[in-house]
């Protein structure tokens, strides 16, 4: 077999195997982009689409919408000839902020991705993004999102908070009671201040009729919190009648 012949023929092979990954791609709708999303982000969306709340009816004024509006035209503009990341990652966070405020949570959540495609490591983004998450009621995938955030620092107290109110929001009372004690016990680790955790469990268990519980939180929190005394027993003596 001569060498042209062997070309030809390898040729041949390449273009028959371009053309059945083309077919193959094209008729099962392909997984390209999703995957990549998936690969650069870490982010794979774990609810079913179809039944997502992509939107809102938010009610604004009329003064406030057209300046939100206003907002991310501006971003928008920005977008198309900024180059650096720095600014570009600002950008679609602060797009996804807007779209949000006019429930838009399809934009906001697109424009999260972006951001997260930029820097997959961002603290502050996947625990908004676990916002828009749960606001779209994609309830496995704001988990998700709300762990990742603790991951990336697991001494921020807000972190757990929010995780422990999507726990409200299911209805998984073993898992709130279970953060709120995971977060104290970890914040100890650290130079942060666990006021903010202390006062969402003392409220919480007060919720839940375990008024003595609550009250000794409450009372770790006047030892903290000095400036707050007064306010914080009275929430003591509300549980106390």
């Amino acid at each position: 077999m001569n060498k042209q012949y062997k070309i030809l023929i390898i040729a041949c092979l390449v273009i028959i195997i371009a053309g059945a990954v083309y077919y193959f791609n094209k008729n099962t709708g392909g997984d390209n982009n999703q995957d990549k999303i998936a690969f650069i982000t870490g982010f794979t969306l774990l609810d079913d689409e179809k039944n997502l709340a992509w939107n809102e009816a938010v009610q604004l004024g009329d003064e406030a919408r057209a300046q939100f509006e206003s907002k991310i035209a501006e971003i928008k503009a920005d977008l198309t000839t900024a180059a650096d990341e720095d600014q570009r990652r600002a950008d679609y966070n602060n797009l996804a902020i807007y779209e949000k405020y006019l429930g838009n949570y399809r934009e906001a959540y697109d424009a999260y991705l972006q951001s997260l495609n930029l820097e997959s490591q961002a603290r502050v983004t996947w625990q908004n993004f676990a916002d828009v998450l749960l606001k779209i009621k994609a309830y496995k995938s704001a988990e998700m999102a709300y762990k990742k955030a603790i991951e990336l620092n697991k001494y921020i107290p807000e972190s757990y908070v929010k995780l422990a109110d999507y726990y409200k929001v299911v209805g998984d009372s073993a898992n709130i009671e279970a953060t709120y004690k995971t977060a104290i016990e970890t914040i100890k680790e650290s130079m942060e201040s666990d006021t903010l955790v202390l006062g969402a469990y003392a409220e919480w268990l007060g919720a839940q009729k375990r008024y003595g519980e609550a009250i000794k939180f409450y009372q770790e929190l006047v030892i903290k919190q000095p400036n707050n005394k007064a306010a914080i027993e009275k929430k003591i003596e509300n549980l106390r009648k």
